[in-house]
């Protein structure tokens, strides 16, 4: 299986803007986003803030679940 590598210091295309943000507003993870575009969670998260979109970080794991195991 060949596995395709972050588009590290690629440029931006105004579709991957868009995509970009319909997923942040519909409240997609970065983590998730950041893999199916192919891009790093950083590069992900500094896209966001030139464009000025809120998007979410992957759900911290609470203490109780790590004792359980």
């Amino acid at each position: 299986m060949v596995r395709s590598l972050p588009k590290k210091h690629a440029r931006w295309t105004p579709e991957e803007d868009a995509e970009l943000r319909r997923r942040c507003e519909a409240g997609e993870y970065l983590v998730d986003i950041a893999r199916l575009m192919g891009r790093t969670q950083e590069g992900l998260r500094t896209r966001c803030n030139l464009l000025g979109i809120a998007c979410r970080s992957a759900p911290r794991q609470s203490k109780g679940s790590l004792a359980a195991e």
